[in-house]
C-alpha cells in the first residue's frame, strides 16, 4: 500500500510492531521510510498527516482503541483516517460445512471482544493466526474516543473474480472485508 500511496504523490511513512516486517518493506521499497512502532503510541508529532491508514492491522493489535486515538491525534484537522479490516462477521463464526448454502453459525458472543486462534492449511503449508474478534461497535467506539467523525462504510464481499470466490462460494453470501473512512472535525 505505500508502493500505491506513493506512486500517487503522497510522502509515506511506514510504520509496523514487526521489525522483520520492516525490513520487507524497507528492501521492497528502500526509498520509503519505515519505523518500528506500536500502533498505540505512534513516533509522529501531533497533526503531522493528512492522512492515516490502518490496512489489516487493528485486530491484531492488543489495544485497538488506543491505535485508532492514536492515528487521530498525529491528523491533522480535515484529516482522514481509512480503515480495512476483515469483517467482523468472518471472526464470529464459521461456516457448518463446504457447501455453497452452508449454514454460517456463530457461537458464543458477537458483541464481546476477544482474542481468538485461526489454524488452517493451505497448499500443504500450515499457518496459525492470532487476532481479535472486534464487533462493529468497538471500531466505532474507538472512531469516537478518538474524536472521529465517519464518512464511509462499505462490507465488501468476495469478488466474483477472486480465488476465495471461486474456492468457496458460500462467501458469496457474507461480507469479507469491512472498510471505514472517517474524518478529523476542523
Amino acid at each position: 500500500m505505500s508502493r500505491d500511496l506513493t506512486s500517487l504523490g503522497y510522502r509515506v511513512i511506514s510504520i509496523d510492531a514487526s521489525k522483520s516486517m520492516v525490513q520487507e518493506a524497507v528492501r521492497f521499497a528502500p526509498e520509503i521510510p519505515a519505523l518500528i512502532a506500536d500502533g498505540a503510541a505512534l513516533p509522529l508529532l501531533n497533526g503531522a498527516t493528512d492522512l492515516a491508514v490502518a490496512s489489516m492491522s487493528l485486530r491484531d493489535m492488543d489495544d485497538m482503541q488506543q491505535a485508532v486515538i492514536e492515528l487521530a491525534r498525529v491528523l491533522a484537522p480535515g484529516g482522514h483516517l481509512c480503515i480495512g479490516v476483515v469483517h467482523p462477521i468472518n471472526s464470529a463464526g464459521h461456516f457448518d460445512s463446504l457447501e455453497p448454502d452452508s449454514a454460517f453459525v456463530i457461537e458464543g458472543s458477537y458483541l464481546k471482544s476477544h482474542r481468538y486462534v485461526s489454524q488452517i492449511e493451505r497448499d500443504g503449508l500450515p499457518m496459525t493466526f492470532s487476532s481479535y474478534h472486534h464487533p462493529f461497535e468497538a471500531y466505532f467506539a474507538a472512531l469516537e474516543a478518538g474524536g472521529l467523525l465517519v464518512e464511509a462504510i462499505r462490507e465488501v464481499p468476495v469478488g466474483v473474480a477472486s480465488s476465495v470466490a471461486e474456492r468457496h462460494d458460500r462467501w458469496r453470501r457474507l461480507p469479507l472485508f469491512l472498510n471505514v473512512r472517517a474524518i478529523k472535525p476542523r
